[in-house]
C-alpha cells in the first residue's frame, strides 16, 4: 500500500513538472501585438508570432494624380487681397480679335480666341465683359466705387471726405463688390468675363444657363477654369460665374473634372497657403 501512494507521489510531480515547463514556454514566447495603432494599446497573446505579421501585405504608396507644375509661373499665380500685384506688373497683351479695345495676355490669346470661336460655332453669341485692367485703371474702379457708397452713407463730397471716419466702412464695403487694386485678376492678362450679351445688372439667374453649361463643358480644352463658381463662393470670396481665368489645359483640366476651386489646387502645392 506504501509503494503504491509513493508511486502516485511520484506520478504527480512529474506531470506538475511538465505542466510547468509548458506554462514557462509560453510566457517566453508571448507576445505584445498592438492592434489599432493606438500608442499603447497592447494585446497580450501566445498564439501570434512575428512571422504571422510578416505575412500582412504593405499597401504601395498612393498614385499622385495631382498635375506636376511649376506652381511659382504667373500662369498659376493666385491674387486676391492678401496676394496682391505690384502697381508695376504689367504682361504683354495684344487685342482680342472679336473686340475693339479688349486686351488679353499675348501668350495665351490664341487659346481664349480659339475657345470664342467654338462658342460661335456651336450658335453661342458670345460677349467679352472684361479682360485686361491695369492698376491704375482698378484704382479708379474701387475708389468711385467706395466714393459712391461713402455718399449713400451721408459722407459730404469734398476733397476731405477721405478723412472721414466712415470712410474706411465705405471701403471695406466697397471690397466686397470690386477688388481693390492689385488685387484683381484681370491684371494678371490672364482673366477674361464671357457672357451672352450686354447686361445692365450682373444677376447670373438672367443670364443663359445654355451658355454657360456649354462654356463649362469646353472650357478647360483651351486651359480655362470658372475661377469664381456660386458654390464655392465661401473658399474664393466672389461669386462671379462668368469669370474664366487661363491656367493651362492640364491644371484646368484637373481642376473642372475634380470639381475643386482655384484656391483648393494650388493649396496642394503651397501648404501654407490659407484660404
Amino acid at each position: 500500500m506504501k509503494s503504491k501512494r509513493v508511486l502516485w507521489l511520484l506520478c504527480m510531480a512529474g506531470l506538475c513538472l511538465v505542466l510547468y515547463t509548458i506554462v514557462i514556454s509560453r510566457i517566453e514566447s508571448r507576445t505584445d501585438v498592438i492592434f489599432g495603432g493606438a500608442e499603447g494599446a497592447y494585446i497580450h497573446s501566445d498564439s501570434a508570432s512575428f512571422s504571422d505579421l510578416d505575412t500582412v501585405a504593405t499597401p504601395e504608396p498612393t498614385e499622385d494624380i495631382w498635375p506636376q507644375i511649376d506652381i511659382t509661373l504667373n500662369q498659376y499665380a493666385i491674387v486676391n487681397e492678401d496676394n496682391l500685384l505690384s502697381a508695376r506688373f504689367q504682361p504683354d497683351c495684344d487685342i482680342i480679335s472679336s473686340t475693339s479695345y479688349m486686351l488679353f495676355s499675348t501668350a495665351a490669346l490664341p487659346q481664349l480666341e480659339a475657345m470664342i470661336q467654338d462658342m460661335k460655332d456651336h450658335g453661342f453669341n458670345v460677349y467679352v465683359a472684361g479682360a485686361y485692367r491695369s492698376y491704375s485703371y482698378q484704382a479708379t474702379l474701387f475708389n468711385g466705387k467706395a466714393t459712391q457708397i461713402a455718399l449713400g452713407m451721408g459722407i459730404p463730397d469734398s476733397d476731405e471726405m477721405y478723412l472721414d471716419e466712415r470712410y474706411q466702412e465705405a471701403v471695406a464695403e466697397a471690397k466686397t463688390i470690386t477688388a481693390s487694386p492689385g488685387a484683381s485678376e484681370h491684371q494678371l492678362g490672364l482673366a477674361v468675363d464671357l457672357m451672352d450679351r450686354p447686361y445692365n445688372k450682373l444677376i447670373y439667374e438672367n443670364m443663359s444657363h445654355e451658355f454657360f453649361e456649354y462654356l463649362d463643358s469646353i472650357c478647360a480644352n483651351y486651359g480655362f477654369i470658372k475661377r469664381y463658381p456660386t458654390r464655392k463662393l465661401l473658399l474664393t470670396g466672389w461669386d462671379e460665374p462668368w469669370h474664366y481665368r487661363y491656367v493651362g489645359k492640364e491644371a484646368a483640366t484637373f481642376i473642372m473634372e475634380n470639381g475643386l476651386c482655384y484656391e483648393e489646387f494650388y493649396a496642394h502645392y503651397v501648404p501654407d497657403f490659407r484660404y
